[in-house]
C-alpha cells in the first residue's frame, strides 16, 4: 500500500463519505459516529476524528445553509461529550470539493 499520510486518508474518506450520503450533487447528512468510525479506523481517537472532520469545513464541505447552529443535530448526550463531539449529525452538508 502506497505510504499516504493519515490525513490525507482521513480527508479522502471523508469525502467519500458525504459523496455516498448526498443525492445528485444534493446536500446530505454526516452522522458523527461514521466520523469516528473512519477516524478510529485510521487509528486517532474518537475527539481527534471530530475535531479533523471540523477542520474541513471550508475547504472539503460545508453546510448548505451557511449556519453551523441551524445544521446541526443534537441530542441529550451530546451536551456531556468534549466540545468537537457535542454534535449528532450534520444536516445540509454539501460537497466542495475532493
Amino acid at each position: 500500500m502506497e505510504d499516504v499520510p493519515p490525513l490525507m486518508r482521513f480527508s479522502e474518506r471523508i469525502g467519500w463519505l458525504i459523496q455516498q450520503n448526498t443525492c445528485f450533487g444534493g446536500t446530505g447528512v454526516v452522522h458523527r459516529r461514521k466520523v469516528e468510525e473512519i477516524g478510529i479506523n485510521l487509528g486517532m481517537s474518537k475527539v481527534a476524528a471530530c475535531k479533523q472532520f471540523l477542520a474541513l469545513r471550508g475547504t472539503l464541505w460545508d453546510v448548505y445553509t451557511g449556519s453551523m447552529a441551524f445544521s446541526t443535530a443534537e441530542s441529550a448526550e451530546t451536551n456531556r461529550l468534549e466540545p468537537a463531539r457535542r454534535w449528532l449529525a450534520i444536516n445540509d452538508v454539501i460537497v466542495l470539493g475532493l
